[in-house]
């Protein structure tokens, strides 16, 4: 099982991450994760920090001179440019609706109301995906391969289809400065994205991630804290601004009958196949060896310019709620995040499954594992 742990404030001098439980034997394509950090700062609609913040990660454990993993715990951290500038030292009394300052603050007894959003804000999760990214790299050992896209800004809709052509409309979406594959709608976004700005306001939107080769058998029915789609959800729900997850067609699920929802079986060549997967991958809270589908829906960010009715909790009195520099849009950036907590459960499920202490032992344990329950697929 791995094990993630995180310390450090959006304003502080760095965060820090700690990723406990990856074998040795794992090579790092360190340019790799330098990537997904940058894919995640960049985006349009982003705020103005993201212009000056490196986030470049910095790895002081857990691997060699030569970026192979010893099996010891992973440490990296991030320098907050941030904190140089002396953007740390705020004081507020006024909770903006939606964000940690007023549940936070009755918590932990703080007369600053700008505190917990130090520890709640997106900014930590910088952190999730760099240890997701490790996590993606884990399991492309194993050919499993992770898709992240936007399917919605505000209100418009991208028409994504799960299909064997995900590779290819992937590598558009990630070029795009919107995470979606066609310039039309990222035309249609960037002008929904430019109409709240005008209003000085903030969107929220959807994005679908899809893993491809996850094997089946990981998760587990005997206990309810073993489930894989419950991990999925628990990891995902935990993510800033994320408010619903739904697994395969689950939403349209509760429109169906059961002889039109459920994905059949049938054979051709010698193979069973599915005829629809409506599951998502997951059944019985264990994964069936078609692709993960997750989907999750995000509320827009709740540090509005234009401000939303508030209260003064010092001088008692009604208000509206301050500004401190934000994003407009983050959608683009909690698709990659979805996706690097969907490939932290998956990695960590998988290590429950095939653990080892080496890679090569994982990888014997998992060819054992297949070998011996191919009948169950083919004859």
């Amino acid at each position: 099982m791995l094990k993630f742990h995180t310390a450090g404030e959006s304003h502080g001098m760095y965060l820090v991450g700690i990723l406990e439980g990856i074998p040795a034997g794992l090579k790092l394509n360190l340019d790799y994760i330098n990537s997904m950090v940058l894919l995640r700062k960049r985006g349009y609609g982003r705020g103005k920090r993201m212009n000056f913040e490196e986030d470049k990660p910095e790895f002081f454990g857990g691997l060699t001179r030569d970026n192979i993993t010893t099996g010891a715990p992973i440490g990296f951290r991030v320098r907050n440019i941030d904190w140089e500038k002396g953007g740390r030292g705020k004081f507020s009394s006024i909770p903006r609706p939606g964000h940690s300052d007023f549940s936070g603050s009755i918590k932990y007894d703080f007369e600053n109301l700008y505190l917990p959003a130090e520890r709640a804000s997106g900014r930590l999760t910088v952190l999730d995906v760099i240890a997701g990214s490790i996590c993606i790299l884990f399991l492309k050992e194993f050919e499993v391969e992770t898709y992240f896209f936007v399917t919605s800004v505000g209100g418009v809709s991208i028409p994504i289809e799960h299909s064997d052509g995900v590779d290819a409309i992937f590598k558009k979406a990630i070029s795009s400065s919107v995470l979606v594959p066609f310039p039309e709608f990222e035309e249609k976004i960037m002008g929904e994205i430019n109409h709240a700005i005008k209003e000085k306001d903030s969107l929220g939107g959807s994005g679908l991630v899809i893993l491809k080769g996850v094997p089946a058998g990981l998760g587990d029915y005997n206990r309810w804290d073993k489930r894989i789609d419950g991990l999925i959800a628990q990891a995902i729900m935990s993510i800033p601004s994320v408010k619903a997850v739904e697994i395969g067609e689950g939403i349209e699920s509760s429109r169906f009958k059961g002889s039109e929802f459920h994905d059949p079986f049938f054979i051709r060549g010698g193979k069973i196949l599915r005829g629809s997967n409506n599951a998502g991958g997951i059944e019985g809270g264990i994964t069936n060896g078609e692709d993960i589908i997750v989907k999750f829906y995000a509320k827009p960010i709740p540090t509005v310019r234009r401000g939303v009715p508030s209260v003064n909790f010092k001088e008692f009195k009604e208000v509206k709620s301050s500004y401190v520099r934000s994003d407009t849009v983050v959608i683009p950036a909690v698709s990659l995040i979805v996706a690097s907590r969907v490939s932290f459960v998956i990695a960590s499920t998988f290590l429950d499954k095939f653990g080892g202490d080496h890679i090569k032992d994982i990888k014997d344990s998992f060819n054992s594992y297949i070998n011996s329950r191919r009948r169950f697929w083919q004859r």
